[in-house]
């Protein structure tokens, strides 16, 4: 194998890819990225066996072939360098790295040992904008769940019509859902793991155009024209959660969304160890209190506009906070439906993003 190809392209790759590394002791071909080496074209891929990306680059190959690299090591060195270009020669399980500056050998694993990264057979493709994708999947991606006791509530949620797409999540203390309107022109239900979905965020920040999502009936895949990520779906069945969503909202608070996440933070540093804070909306304003046996406590003032009757919550601070960085909006409106009933938060004029908390009991 005899590459040449610029640092900063190689760079992009390895950082592309290398987060899915896994640091696996009883398998080490796991630590290492996979380099393979084609006619103008490098392919790097690295996989932790739940997900796998493979990233492809142009370059200017002289000699085909491949070799699994520790992935820290190269990251490290190559991440170092300041020279334009760098070549990269292969004999036997050793990679020569050299540069006008640096002249480097790498002890390296045999290729044949790295686990196949699957090929997705007859998938149903679904083209997104990029950045639709990645404002909806922030959206919801708190919500899901860390617990390991009901896996299908580990990730999140989506649901394809013909005429949008639905993703939601929840962790049973607070639910997000988002709607997206797409013409996809299938019919489909799946649930992406929570740290697919992550990795898929990192992955497409920054990208502009469209991303094809391939799924089969177990599997998902990921496509720009630069990458591919393959992973696994959980399987199960989603909950309805839409029965959790209330139908009707009894009375509601709108305040400036900036100034109340403000108040929050502020208030949150004398909650209990439950994180708990009070909220009491009465016409004119909004009162936010909190009370530490250990540190004091707090009450703050908000203005805001009452919708009906004056009502009284106690609520998770951190899941407040949560919802709050979804909402796209100046105002936040937060929508009351009965003592121990969910809270709802919503931007004003939009339904296609809700976000709803189980009130503390006081």
């Amino acid at each position: 194998m005899n590459i040449i190809i610029n640092q900063n392209k190689l760079l992009a790759g390895i950082r592309a890819i290398e987060r899915v590394v896994a640091k696996n002791i009883s398998l080490p071909i796991l630590n290492t990225i996979l380099l393979r080496a084609e006619k103008n074209t490098i392919i790097l891929q690295a996989t932790n066996l739940e997900i796998g990306i493979k990233y492809t680059l142009g370059a200017k190959v002289d000699i085909t072939g491949a070799i699994a690299i520790p992935a820290r090591i190269f990251s490290e060195f190559i991440g170092n360098l300041h020279d334009d270009k760098v070549s990269l020669v292969m004999e036997k399980n050793i990679l020569s790295i050299n540069s006008d500056q640096y002249q480097t050998k790498i002890l390296c694993i045999p290729p044949d040992e790295f686990p196949i990264i699957p090929i997705i057979h007859n998938p149903i493709e679904i083209p997104i904008p990029a950045p639709i994708l990645h404002e909806a999947l922030m959206s919801v991606v708190d919500a899901t769940s860390l617990l390991e006791t009901r896996p299908e509530l580990n990730g999140v949620y989506i649901r394809v019509t013909k005429d949008n797409i639905t993703l939601a999540a929840t962790d049973s203390f607070r639910l997000s859902e988002r709607i997206i309107k797409i013409t996809a022109k299938i019919e489909k239900e799946f649930i992406i793991p929570r740290d697919t979905t992550l990795e898929i965020l990192r992955l497409i920040g920054e990208i502009s155009g469209d991303v094809i999502l391939a799924v089969s009936e177990n599997q998902l895949a990921l496509k720009t024209t630069d990458f591919e990520l393959v992973s696994r779906l959980i399987n199960g069945r989603y909950p309805d959660y839409q029965k959790v969503i209330p139908e009707r909202i009894m009375s509601s608070m709108e305040v400036n969304k900036d100034e109340f996440d403000r108040y929050i933070r502020t208030a949150s540093i004398f909650s209990s160890s439950v994180s708990d804070i009070n909220l009491h909306a009465v016409k004119g304003g909004l009162s936010i209190k909190a009370k530490n046996s250990d540190k004091g406590d707090i009450a703050i003032q908000a203005t805001g506009t009452l919708q009906g009757d004056a009502f009284d919550l106690n609520l998770n601070y951190r899941y407040l906070l949560d919802g709050l960085k979804i909402i796209p909006t100046e105002s936040v409106i937060i929508g009351f439906t009965g003592v121990g009933s969910p809270v709802v938060l919503r931007a004003p004029n939009r339904q296609d993003l809700v976000y709803v908390i189980m009130p503390l009991r006081s």
